[in-house]
Order: C-alpha cells, then sequence, then structure tokens
C-alpha cells in the first residue's frame, strides 16, 4: 500500500500540478485559531472535529485506474449519499489509460490524523466502483460546469451519531451569494496528513454554474463543502473544484445541481 503521508491530489491526473492560491488578507474563521489571523484558515480543533458540521466532512483515499492512490475530499448529504467533485472520481483525461472511473474510494469521516480505522472517531468504509456516479457532462466532456459526483454507499453509514447528520443544499441567489461570505472546510495537502481546515472568505463572483471566491485552498480539497451556517443548519452552496491564479471556484450549486443531488440521494 502507498505510504499514506505522502498522497497526491487526484485532480493531478485531470487538471496537472497547480499552484495552489494563498491570498487570505479578508480571511476570517468561525473558530479559534491563533494562526487565522495570519493564514485565514485554521485547522479544526480536536474538540469539535466529532461535531457537525466538521464530522459529516470526510478525506478521501482515492484508488485510481492505475492503482496509485490519491487524496480528495467529500461530504454527507444523507447517510449513504456523500457529494464531491466530478474529478475526484472519473479522471478526465481521453488521451490516457488513466482516464476513467476511479476503482476505489475509502471514506474518512472526522479524520483528525489518524492512521487507521480502529483510531478514528466513527470508522471508516470503502466504496467500489459500481457504487461511483458523476454528471454525465463531466463523464462525456469535462466541462467545469458540471465537474461534480456522488458516492453511494452500499448501506447507510452507520458510524455517524445520527440518522439526520448531513449538510442541506440550497440554490441561493446571486445577490446573496455575494453578501454573505460562506465556509469551506476539507482536507488539503500540504498539512499534516488527514487534518481538516476551515476557512470564512467572500464570493467574488457568480455565474449560473460556478461561484469564485477568495477562500484558501489547496490540492486534496477537491469536494469540500462551501456552505452556510444558518443555527444547527449547515447548507451547501457550491462543491469546491478547482484552484487558479485569481480565485478559486465551485460547481455552484444552482436549480438543476439540487435536483440532481435529490435524485442520487434517493435512489
Amino acid at each position: 500500500m502507498q505510504d499514506q503521508t505522502r498522497l497526491r491530489d487526484i485532480g493531478e491526473m485531470t487538471f496537472g500540478r497547480r499552484k495552489p492560491r494563498k491570498k487570505a488578507d479578508k480571511g476570517v474563521v468561525g473558530i479559534a485559531a491563533a494562526s487565522a489571523l495570519t493564514t485565514g484558515r485554521a485547522q479544526v480543533p480536536a474538540d469539535q472535529i466529532g461535531s457537525p458540521p466538521f464530522r459529516n466532512i470526510c478525506d478521501l483515499r482515492i484508488t485510481a485506474a492505475n492503482g496509485t492512490e490519491h487524496s480528495g475530499t467529500a461530504f454527507f448529504i444523507s447517510p449513504r449519499t456523500l457529494v464531491t467533485a466530478g474529478h475526484c472520481l472519473f479522471v478526465f483525461n481521453p488521451d490516457h489509460a488513466i482516464h476513467g472511473m476511479i476503482r476505489s474510494v475509502r471514506v474518512m469521516p472526522a479524520r483528525r490524523g489518524e492512521f487507521d480505522e480502529q483510531s478514528s472517531l466513527f470508522g471508516w468504509v470503502d466504496v467500489e466502483q459500481e457504487n461511483l456516479v458523476v454528471h454525465p457532462r463531466w463523464e462525456a466532456g469535462g466541462e467545469l460546469d458540471f465537474d461534480y459526483g456522488a458516492i453511494r454507499l452500499p448501506v447507510p453509514f452507520a458510524g455517524l451519531p445520527s440518522p439526520i447528520d448531513k449538510f442541506n443544499f440550497g440554490d441561493f441567489t446571486d445577490q446573496n451569494l455575494l453578501a454573505f461570505p460562506p465556509t469551506l472546510s476539507g482536507y488539503p495537502d500540504g498539512v499534516p496528513e488527514g487534518t481538516q481546515w476551515v476557512e470564512i472568505n467572500s464570493i467574488e463572483q457568480v455565474t449560473p454554474h460556478r461561484v469564485f471566491y477568495s477562500l484558501h485552498t489547496e490540492q486534496g480539497q477537491s469536494g469540500s463543502p462551501v456552505f452556510y451556517r444558518n443555527g444547527g443548519e449547515n447548507i451547501a452552496c457550491a462543491i469546491h473544484h478547482f484552484g487558479d491564479a485569481e480565485f478559486n471556484s465551485g460547481v455552484r450549486i444552482n436549480a438543476d445541481v439540487v435536483a440532481q443531488l435529490t435524485e442520487w440521494s434517493t435512489n
């Protein structure tokens, strides 16, 4: 088995290596951490990783078609369904043998740096290829607007404390997206392996299918939820998938995405 301390982002197999955008001068975090003052993000503290929303965000160990292992992030939208970036499940690289659906993925909720399931809070689960799905337009053409997919567990995940332990998702207006800074939390490379990091920062631009934000992300965070916290409810507005020189971006959860996620989570 590949050394877990050296997993590389699955997105490299589709996009190549990208330099992470680290501008975070406007970043703030919603949890106490001294490092947030300088980095714009913070590691989720040990005493919060076992509580929503952080326990519903999962580190992924992805086995690609060629047998190599890679990193990614996903989040629960039902006891049997997780959402992630499409490229975490289907490598779009038509000129190479790695093109196509991955072999399998290990789902590790609320990971806090442990390297064995016995040390985890809620257990891990391995999911095979037949239980993975991506949007048809990602699979057919690698369109970034449709770069999302789902991991469908064979049975409801028994490890989490509650059957309603999940993210909700919604179609927010342009005005609300631009007015209210969302949260992004996931499992980046470039930090201690298997640790979750969180930041709140502004959305800078929106299109019908994508949102562009100043949130600090690194490789490994593809599939992270971009979400709003409203009391006890956590509502995803985008699925993080790409980093670029000016802004990072996610697939916007518009009405069509709401319908697709609802279908995947109920079938």
